[in-house]
């Protein structure tokens, strides 16, 4: 029986059934039919092979027997038919028989025994029904006896296969066990080894520790022995410092007299001479000083842009009093203190073309100023520093490893016999001459400095500590002999760690010292020969405050007290001036070459400068080690990434270059105008009676035009051929002043729409504190370009611009330097990089459509479900929302994805909306209610650019406001807005405009005024296929009288809210009222906003009801995540259906609420007007378990309905549909097409066997999946590419490897 399908098997039992009661002349009962069947088949009636739960339901549903109760008993009778009605007659008219028939024992072979012997007058009837029964018997025997011998041929089958597996099992395990015993052998053999080794590392440790103890001892001893020798150097020292205080005490005394003697005599000689009525002389040192006119030789070196700060050598103490005093340094942050002689503008010269001087910002003061109210410490900081700059004299503050590189007195100019003075504060603290202080290691930093003091002679080293700006941290250093030693950068929360770290960092300062003291000195002759010969290795010089300590590093030997005076002196070595600082360079033979001077121009040049270039040199930069910050002038803004400021240190040689400049070209024979210029040249341009140099950066011959970068003020500006003019190269000396700098974390704000006109009014035209974050190797790295560096053609993101009618094309540079800007012209710091950022988000304006009845061009970008259209304004707010979008998640990670507490307080995130064909799209979202639990994964996102509302798993949302703020904080780009005098709008003219309104469709709108409505009432003019504007308003309006509708219930927007002008209002926090479980998935509407009251109207019996229909699943996590699933449908690997797990329990409360209602009176039943493509309903399956149902197809009485709950179609009658009510259309649908993973699907032919086993791994299973792709279907459903693992065992089971390994599925290529 099991090589024959189920119907012939089931029509072979009914045959039998039929013939057994057909030969009967009585009625049978159910229990003689049972007993009977068994006694000829040798078994039960087989009813459970066929899904059945007895017999008498089997032979009802057979539909081929009468069944009737007679009492207790259950009768049994055949429906005749035309072949069997002439039989069934015959027996009914014979007589009764004294013969029975006896059924055969029950056995693999059954031996019927031979019939009694009849009576002489048998009936034809009985003859014919015994032979038929024989004929039956002999046939079901053959096919028993056919049927065992293909089971035993099976059965051997197996047995051998059976035997085969066992086999090889057995002969892999013999393999596996050898393979163990040489793993053992070979571990066995290793550790033997490793316990060999042990040992003999053992005894070398031993050995070693018995040569340490010895040495140990040996340096305890020789311990002991210097600190007696220290003991007797210290009482020696004190005795000599006893006595050389008395001495100078004595000599304190003596000069106390001399002086009082002297003034007594001087005192006693003016009254004297002094007549009695006249008035006194002024003195001449009352007088104020006229500024001096520099030599020839010193205006050369004033012109570069390495001068000392002399201010050209001619102002003096005179000249710096008139100045503009120094910005202070930044509060809190220690910032490197200036030198008080470096020259500082004059308020009139700041900006010497003048084209960029514009007004003070409102939030600065004059520096110098009294501020209003009580007088703060920065007050009279600042009250210090211009007294310090005005005074006639400048005390330089102690030298000391920590000031030596910035604390630098005012000179006067050098007299042309002497070739360089080194600064005081560049000469190293000479080492002591005599005594050679050892450290002793067991003594902790404190008390080595104490003791270091005591056999230095020195005083006790004092401690200071300052408390760090709104902090209690501290900061430390130390004094000893003069010099000062911090601990900064480093804070401390007390005194005690504080004292004991910057003692260790003043005790590796002295230490480095003392070493100084074991090298050997050379001669003069041989110290010049020497540093001589390792400045040459050195082309770009050394810098002189280091050079002692790397020429120590370098020769090995300690350089001479006298290094300062041998190399001004020598022929051989050149010293240059730097901001705050000089540079040794070694002379070679192409420093000799010198040129004449030119008689026509009016500066006059040394006869032994050197030559003069013709490119401009870069800029040195005042690199010092440690936090830099710098005094800077803005003078141009491009945006947050190229700001142009110059140095303030170096604005003397940039205003007497100007000057003479002036005088230059105002003779008419030194203007050379230029016909054809060349790119990266340097010209001169007169603008506003102010002469400029100006670097050409492109040419367009046709047009005679260019486009010229200012290098000493950093704009660009189209000139014309002829307003170009040579520049002599003499003005080439002093490099570029213009300094471009890049804004520290404003780098999202670079193309921002809104940033020109902040930036303009905020830092143009400034003076500032820049806080330099780059360091000097980084600066090297990336290109060591003071103006930026430039970005060839190909990696341009801007198109080419054109201006005044000529085709050019604007530089694009990358700038080398970062940095922070403050303002410390007022009595506290105004960091200038988030004011800049603040002022920006500030006065970004959010999208405003024209309200005076003109045409508005817009984009809808959605229609929501009530008819409200979402529009988008196409301007430059809306390129650079996408652009920032597109730019920010290219390089999307996992640490840029949203955790639970981001949600809780990030206003805006990023959504990746994953489409079917593969592709990410980026969106800005907001969530339209709080996160309530830790394990919630679906949330309601709005899209605030393009208006759509869509439930996103938690793996597709990422992080935005910590990753870009000036996006987070842009406004959203999505109006809403409402059509103007149109009827009210149901799903079915809601579908019909997203199909003529699709997404990014280009309209004209115009705003209607007099609309008494709190959204924006607009009329909507849309392009035909004639390319003809057609109204939509009136199009609804005429399809509304064709056919009537009725309006739709007030649709949930999930608590979004708009303002009038149709703007998405954000709050800051989630509000209580907000709906929290929101369905929607397409399109939120305003809280509280309805269509005007109206009368409501009965819709008509013919209308189609509308209601809503059924969502799609729209939480699906994002590719390579987790997704936890039950099977609801499993046909083969290529096509079954999963059910998300996590609302498995909500799935199964609506079956159960469905069954109730549907068996319920208050069921209606669906009239075929009312059916739609589309539409939900309820039908109950073959088992009469009614389900959602979805009509695919319509075929007149025949509907193709899909079952959206469990994946399967069927196909059903109209009267078996059922209205599904709205607390049924609230879940989505949760049967999600899928195809498994790792295997081949496409083109395979699964064979009943393949599906058999497939099934019985996967049907009602829970499974975890991982998402590995998203496909979409023709009818543009989603199918999900699953990998789905068993995790009910203790070790993971994947579905598609159990399939692969038992031959069910090939693996995927």
């Amino acid at each position: 029986m099991g090589l024959l399908s189920r119907e012939e098997e089931l029509k072979n039992v009914i045959l039998v059934l039929r013939s057994l009661i057909t030969s009967s002349k009585n009625p049978l009962t159910l229990q003689s039919v049972e007993r009977d069947y068994k006694c000829l088949e040798s078994e039960h009636i087989p009813y459970h092979r066929f899904g059945y739960r007895s017999t008498l339901e089997f032979l009802q549903d057979t539909k081929e027997f009468h069944i009737f109760n007679r009492g207790n008993e259950v009768i049994i009778g055949v429906k005749p038919n035309e072949k069997t009605a002439h039989i069934a007659s015959m027996v009914r008219c014979q007589k009764a028989s004294k013969s029975h028939f006896k059924p055969a024992p029950q056995s693999i072979r059954p031996v019927y025994p031979k019939p009694a012997p009849t009576p002489p007058k048998q009936n034809v009837v009985q003859q014919y029904q015994q032979k038929y029964q024989h004929q039956y018997l002999q046939k079901q025997q053959q096919q028993q006896q056919q049927v065992q011998q293909s089971l035993w041929l099976k059965e051997q089958q197996l047995q051998a296969e059976r035997q085969a597996n066992l086999e090889r099992e057995l002969l892999s395990l013999r393999q596996q066990q050898q393979a163990q015993e040489e793993k053992d052998l070979v571990i066995k053999r290793r550790q033997k080894e490793l316990r060999d080794e042990q040992r003999l590392q053992k005894i070398q440790l031993q050995q070693q520790q018995e040569i340490v103890d010895k040495k140990i001892a040996e340096l305890q001893q020789q311990h002991a022995l210097d600190l007696k020798a220290q003991a007797l150097t210290i009482d020696t020292l004190r005795e000599e410092s006893t006595r050389l205080k008395q001495q100078l005490k004595e000599q304190e005394q003596q000069q106390r007299l001399q002086v009082e003697q002297e003034q007594q005599q001087r005192l006693q000689l003016e009254q004297e001479n002094t007549p009695p009525k006249t008035k006194p002389d002024v003195k001449l040192d009352a007088q104020p000083a006229k500024p001096q006119k520099l030599t020839p030789e010193e205006d050369s070196e004033a012109m570069n842009g390495n001068a000392t700060g002399a201010g050209g050598g001619g102002g003096g103490a005179a000249a710096a009093s008139t100045r503009k005093p120094h910005l202070r340094p930044i509060l809190g942050n220690s910032a490197p203190q200036r030198s008080m002689g470096v020259p500082q503008p004059t308020n009139d010269s700041m900006s010497a073309g003048g084209a960029n001087r514009r007004p003070p910002s409102q939030h600065a003061r004059v520096p110098g100023t009294r501020p209003n109210g009580s007088v703060s410490v920065n007050y009279r900081l600042k009250q210090q520093q211009t007294a310090a700059a005005a005074a006639p004299l400048i005390i330089t503050p102690p030298d000391s490893p920590e000031n030596a590189a910035n604390n630098q007195a005012k000179q006067s100019p050098v007299p042309r016999t002497q070739k360089f003075n080194m600064p005081q504060s560049q000469i190293q603290p000479a080492a002591h001459p005599s005594v050679h202080f050892k450290f002793d290691p067991a003594f902790d930093a404190s008390s080595s400095l104490r003791q270091y003091c005591v056999a230095m002679g020195y005083a006790p080293p004092t401690y200071e500590f300052s408390k760090v700006n709104k902090s209690n941290l501290l900061h430390c250093k130390v004094c000893i002999d003069g010099n000062i030693y911090t601990s900064y950068p480093k804070e401390y929360s007390d005194e005690t760690t504080a004292k004991q770290c910057t003692s260790e960092v003043a005790l590796e300062r002295l230490k480095q010292l003392e070493s100084r003291k074991q090298l050997s000195k050379l001669s003069d002759v041989e110290f010049l020969d020497s540093i001589y010969k390792e400045l040459i290795k050195h082309p770009h010089g050394i810098v002189s405050h280091k050079l002692p300590e790397w020429y120590e590093a370098t020769v090995k030997r300690q350089v001479p007290s006298n290094w300062t005076r041998l190399l001004n002196e020598s022929p051989k070595i050149r010293i240059e001036s730097s901001v705050n600082t000089n540079i040794v360079f070694a002379n070679t033979n192409d420093d000799s070459t010198t040129t004449p001077t030119t008689a026509a121009s009016p500066i006059a040049f040394n006869p032994f400068q050197q030559t003069m270039p013709t490119a401009m040199p870069e800029l040195l930069l005042p690199w010092v080690e440690g936090q830099q910050d710098w005094n800077m002038y803005i003078t141009h803004c491009d945006n947050t990434m190229h700001v142009w400021a110059r140095l303030i240190d170096q604005s003397a040689n940039f205003e007497k270059l100007t000057e003479q400049l002036h005088a230059h070209m105002a003779l008419p024979h030194n203007r050379q105008q230029q016909q054809t210029p060349i790119e990266q040249q340097i010209y001169l341009v007169e603008v506003s009676d102010n002469w400029n140099r100006v670097r050409v950066m492109s040419v367009d011959e046709k047009q005679r035009q260019c486009i010229c970068h200012f290098v000493d003020f950093g704009d660009e500006v189209v000139f014309g051929f002829d307003v170009l003019y040579a520049c002599p190269s003499m003005f080439l000396t002093l490099p570029a002043q213009a300094v471009c700098l890049s804004m520290y974390a404003l780098d999202k704000f670079e193309d921002h729409p809104h940033a020109q006109p902040v930036l303009t009014k905020e830092l143009a035209g400034h003076s500032v504190v820049t806080r330099i974050i780059t360091s000097e190797a980084q600066f090297l790295k990336l290109g060591a370009r003071t103006q930026g560096v430039l970005l060839e053609q190909q990696q341009k993101e801007q198109p080419l611009t054109e201006e005044n009618g000529s085709s050019l094309q604007p530089s694009v540079r990358r700038a080398c330097i970062v940095g922070t800007f403050y303002d410390t012209s007022t009595a506290e710091d105004i960091h200038l990089n988030d004011l800049v950022a603040n002022q920006i988000i500030r006065n970004t304006p959010a999208p405003m459509l024209k309200l005076d009845q003109k045409s508005n061009n817009v984009i809808v970008s959605h229609v929501n479900d009530v008819g409200d259209l979402m529009i988008q304004l196409p301007n430059e707010d809306l390129k650079f929302v996408q652009r920032s979008i597109s730019r920010i998640m290219s390089d999307s990670s996992e640490q840029h994805r949203v955790r639970y507490s981001d949600l809780l307080h990030d206003q805006l995130v990023c959504v990746c909306d994953e489409s079917g064909d593969g592709t990410n799209k980026w969106y800005r979202g907001m969530l339209t209610s709080k996160p309530k639990s830790t394990e919630e994964e679906v949330f309601d996102v709005y899209y605030v650019d393009d208006g759509r509302l869509r439930k996103t798993h938690i793996s597709n949302i990422y992080r935005l406001e910590a990753n870009n703020h000036a996006l987070a904080a842009f406004p959203a780009q999505a109006l809403r807005v409402r059509l103007h005098d149109v009827p009210p709008i149901d799903n079915q003219m809601v579908g019909r405009l997203r199909g003529l309104l699709s997404p990014q469709t280009p309209v004209l709108l115009k705003v209607m005024e007099g609309a008494n409505d709190k959204l924006p009432m607009v009329t909507i003019h849309a392009r035909g296929q004639d390319s003809l504007y057609l109204c939509l308003n009136s199009a609804i309006r005429m399809e509304y009288e064709v056919q009537s509708t009725t309006r739709l219930e007030p649709f949930d927007d999930g608590g979004l809210h708009f303002s009038p002008s149709g703007q998405l209002i954000r709050r800051c926090s989630f509000s209580s009222t907000v709906s929290t479980h929101s369905s929607s998935s397409d399109q939120p509407t305003t809280v509280g906003i309805a269509s005007p009251p109206a009368t409501p109207r009965k819709p008509p019996a013919a209308t189609k009801l509308s209601l809503p229909q059924l969502k799609e699943y729209e939480a699906i996590p994002a590719v390579g995540a987790y997704f936890e699933v039950r099977v609801a449908l499993s046909v083969n690997p290529g096509h079954f259906a999963v059910q998300p797990y996590k609302c498995y329990n909500q799935l199964q409360h609506l079956m159960k609420e469905l069954q109730a209602h549907c068996k319920s009176p208050a069921a209606q039943t669906v009239q075929p007007a009312q059916l739609s493509i589309g539409q939900a309903y309820a039908a109950a399956d073959s088992s009469g378990v009614y389900h959602r149902v979805n009509i695919r197809k319509i075929y007149d009485e025949m509907i193709h309905v899909r079952y959206v709950d469990a994946g399967d179609d069927g196909v059903v009658r109209c009267n078996q549909l059922l209205q599904l009510s709205n607390e049924f259309r609230e879940l989505p649908m949760m049967a999600l097409p899928a195809q498994l993973y790792g295997i081949q699907v496409d083109g395979i032919d699964w064979t009943q066997e393949n599906c058999l086993r497939f099934r019985k791994l996967t049907l009602g299973q829970q499974f975890i999946g991982i998402v590995r792709r998203v496909d979409k279907l023709k009818d543009d459903r989603r199918a999900l590419s699953l990998e789905l693992i068993d995790t009910s065992t203790p070790q993971d089971i994947k579905v598609h490897e159990t399939l692969i390994s038992e031959k069910h599925a090939l693996p995927a290529p």
